[in-house]
């Protein structure tokens, strides 16, 4: 094939990619990415920053694996080991000692001198009016993230970002969200992740829908000595306005998600038809100034590990109705019952993990247009999977879509 004809059928196959991804909805609905630019494909690593950073609407095209991981080189600092070493041979996240961390909470003596990489320190910087799409099960970026800093109007779709220093604490965030507008997540999958697999936190961040991600928790590493991912989905910004909806948390330990803190006040999170399986630990963690609302959501073998991690709500708001009854309190505020979540194969653990029921959750969401008439499913919709499948490689197939389970480690 000519150089000519292959650039004709990689544009070709672009703009029917491109037309086949659906559109967002909930809070980022109206997000339009690069809109109708002519897609592109950049060829090395040097040319998707250049293209991702700058000022131009685009829609790039991520064909193949992008490995940033030893571009950078390694940077030697001081570090912690706060959790001790773990038992049998598992091994225990240590961390960066980033902003003071080691000190202010996690110094008992255990410090070290720690070698990473700093290409996952440096992410991304992602431009206004950018859709950047992988193509089938082949756009993965590895040891690099992307930071959506003051952006708007951004689609990142069906991408896998992995491998940021996944043994280190503060080794990088595979997407970072600080004063983002319009922004739509869809069909990525996180895995062997440093730090944060999506933050959003610092400035508001207002229209903003995370659908049909895999948050792929399993991890040689861990906090608790027990191969699962704590750092999972954060939403402190203040004023922040989410929709989390379709997305698989799978295996992971904590922060799945943390709504509120650091702080700063009304911060919105509709979470709906999500997918909990095999958690050990922590899930939802409702801290001061945060409201979630989470409906039609199923917990599939999930349980806590110490009674402390039972708690949920720890300062802020949340509505967590698994009733008939309970899901009836909704109709005042919404005009409308929620629809009820659901809690199967239960694992025992230390304690019932305690869901919120404060209304005052329910009422932030009054004033929500898209909050009456959104088609959320029933949880028995979500035995299989959850709606329109999680994580990348599943778009544009015929076959039932299913979460991936891909670690690419080095």
């Amino acid at each position: 094939m000519t150089f000519k004809r292959r650039a004709l059928s990689l544009l070709c196959l672009g703009r029917l990619v491109t037309a086949q991804t659906g559109k967002p909805f909930g809070y980022g609905a109206g997000t339009t990415g690069g809109g109708t630019s002519a897609p592109q494909t950049p060829q090395d690593i040097h040319e998707l920053k250049a293209w991702v950073e700058d000022a131009e609407p685009r829609v790039i095209l991520i064909d193949r694996l992008f490995d940033f991981t030893d571009t950078e080189g390694n940077k030697t600092g001081k570090g912690c080991l706060p959790w001790g070493k773990c038992p049998k041979g598992a091994m225990t996240q240590e961390v960066i000692d980033m902003f003071g961390w080691c000190h202010r909470f996690g110094n008992r003596g255990n410090t070290l001198t720690i070698s990473y990489r700093q290409a996952a320190e440096t992410p991304l910087k992602v431009g206004n009016d950018k859709t950047i799409l992988g193509l089938g099960n082949q756009g993965v970026i590895r040891g690099k993230g992307f930071l959506i800093r003051r952006g708007k109007n951004i689609i990142i779709q069906n991408i896998h970002i992995t491998w940021l220093n996944p043994n280190l604490v503060w080794g990088g965030d595979a997407i970072a969200i600080q004063g983002g507008q319009n922004i739509w997540i869809d069909h990525c999958t996180f895995s062997l992740i440093g730090r944060m697999m999506v933050v959003l936190d610092v400035s508001p961040n207002s229209g903003i829908t995370l659908s049909n991600n895999h948050f792929n928790g399993v991890t040689p590493w861990s906090n608790k000595c027990h191969n699962q991912h704590y750092w999972t989905l954060m939403i402190t910004g203040p004023s922040d306005t989410v929709t989390v909806a379709n997305n698989c948390f799978d295996s992971t330990s904590g922060r799945s998600p943390k709504v509120g803190g650091s702080g700063n006040p009304n911060v919105a999170v509709h979470f709906y038809n999500n997918l909990h399986t095999d958690s050990r630990g922590e899930t939802f963690e409702i801290a001061v100034g945060g409201n979630m609302l989470a409906e039609g959501n199923l917990f599939k073998n999930v349980k806590t590990l110490y009674k402390e991690q039972a708690q949920t709500a720890l300062g802020g708001n949340s509505f967590v109705p698994f009733t008939v009854h309970d899901a009836a309190r909704c109709q005042s505020a919404i005009g409308r019952p929620c629809v009820t979540n659901e809690q199967i194969e239960d694992a025992g653990g230390a304690a019932p993990i305690r869901f919120g029921l404060d209304t005052t959750a329910v009422k932030a969401f009054k004033r929500v247009p898209y909050i009456k008439t959104i088609d959320i499913k029933p949880t028995s919709s979500l035995l299989d999977g959850a709606p329109g499948g999680c994580g990348f490689g599943l778009l544009n197939r015929k076959t039932k879509a299913k979460p991936t389970n891909e670690n690419p480690s080095k």
